[in-house]
């Protein structure tokens, strides 16, 4: 990913200045990288595994823009076990940071909820970033790559929706069965 490059920069340049703040930034690094990598080739995961991998992201995104990042995690317990494609979450958390957060001088907030319904996962990614700010009609590369892992696993039984909120920002949500394992 793009951002682990940012981040091993962020890095040299913390330790080439001796801030303490290095070792930090490089631990958060290796909990994503070790939740990321054995993730990378797998079918299916877990949410709560993904949850880990994006509270592992998210903190080092943190660390690279403390005073613009604000996050919060919400996920009902028994969602935890339910399987989906890997990076299902990360793709929506990774593009409201870089699409929404980042590109925004005062930064923004983002809230990951994960809830059931009916038989259902519900997912919302939301964010107080610059909003959908592209001039194409259709989703960029992660999000298109996302609706295909989805329709595989899901057949047409899923959904994705991006909405432009007010005053700014997105809110991406994610609609699938709640499955114990993928068909």
């Amino acid at each position: 990913p793009h951002f682990l490059f940012n981040t091993l920069a962020n890095v040299q340049a913390l330790a080439d200045a001796g801030s303490p703040q290095a070792s930090n930034v490089l631990k958060s690094l290796i909990a994503y990288l070790r939740a990321a990598v054995p993730r990378m080739q797998q079918v299916g995961t877990t949410l709560g595994q993904e949850l880990d991998l994006v509270r592992a992201y998210l903190e080092l995104m943190q660390m690279r823009i403390p005073d613009r990042l604000k996050f919060a995690l919400h996920i009902e317990p028994e969602a935890n076990s339910l399987q989906c494609p890997p990076m299902t979450l990360l793709t929506l958390v990774e593009n409201a940071v870089r699409h929404g957060i980042d590109p925004r001088e005062e930064g923004g907030r983002i809230d990951v909820d994960v809830w059931l319904r009916d038989g259902r996962c519900h997912v919302r990614v939301t964010d107080t970033g610059v909003g959908l700010q592209s001039t194409t009609a259709g989703l960029g590369t992660g999000l298109s790559t996302l609706r295909e892992r989805m329709q595989l696993a899901f057949g047409g039984d899923a959904q994705l929706r991006l909405t432009e909120m007010q005053p700014h920002g997105v809110c991406a949500e994610l609609e699938f069965p709640a499955r114990q394992e993928l068909k």
